[in-house]
């Protein structure tokens, strides 16, 4: 399957019959995308395969850090792997975060979808408030969660970062960072908006395992088409 086919099916991915025994497909169109999880787990790679299989805006924590001058290797050292003097990294972190809700809703203005956000999204508020945006504009958002449990892994794909850390997607290229981001990570399974399906969908995706999985009535209507994207977009 080609990736323009997968974009279709993406946009349309459930059906009904047709009283002349077709098929009608179902207007369920997410069309914000927000990227969920840890340092490491995938999600910027997976938000790439996305972009490049959809269209549409994609909006980079790790681009809006670079533009805002937030260096990420520049903070490790600051506060010796965020073990002290942490408030003033979480002041340019939450600048970060106000520039990413900026441009999620100058990009609902525009006609591109969807509109994908990458970014860590760890905790509640934040999450919150990339959802109320969508709400705003009458569009559902989709809650793509990124997961690897391996701890083997994660230190495989952080050493892959080393003295790479001048290019924005692996600026976190120190454990630390991906201490500190598990420190503050609230499960989005607890946030509010799970008990209201219709308001938000949750899809966790376990980037090692190459597996899909809906974790509430929104992200089933999902899942599947996500992982068809996936599959089609997969590096081998």
């Amino acid at each position: 399957m080609h990736c323009d086919d997968v974009a279709v099916t993406f946009r349309c991915p459930l059906s009904r019959p047709c009283d002349d025994g077709g098929l009608v497909m179902a207007p369920s169109n997410p069309s914000v995308i927000l990227m969920c999880g840890l340092p490491a787990s995938g999600k910027t790679t997976t938000a790439g395969r996305l972009h490049r299989a959809l269209g549409g805006a994609l909006i980079r924590s790790c681009d809006v850090y670079a533009e805002l001058g937030i260096s990420l290797p520049d903070w490790v050292r600051r506060t010796a792997g965020f073990t002290r003097d942490t408030a003033a990294y979480e002041h340019e972190r939450d600048r970060a975060y106000g520039e990413m809700a900026r441009r999620l809703e100058a990009a609902l203005g525009a006609p591109a979808r969807p509109v994908i956000v990458d970014a860590v999204h760890g905790e509640r508020e934040k999450r919150r408030t990339m959802c109320e945006i969508a709400w705003r504009y009458h569009d559902t958002p989709i809650l793509l969660w990124c997961r690897c449990d391996s701890v083997e892994e994660v230190r495989r794909r952080f050493a892959a970062r080393d003295g790479r850390d001048a290019i924005p997607e692996h600026e976190a290229s120190d454990l630390s960072v991906f201490r500190h981001i598990a420190s503050l990570w609230e499960d989005p399974r607890d946030d509010e908006a799970a008990a209201a399906d219709a308001e938000r969908g949750l899809v966790v995706y376990d980037t090692l395992a190459d597996r899909v999985q809906p974790l509430d009535a929104g992200g089933r209507t999902m899942c599947d088409a996500f992982a068809r994207v996936l599959h089609a977009t997969a590096v081998v």
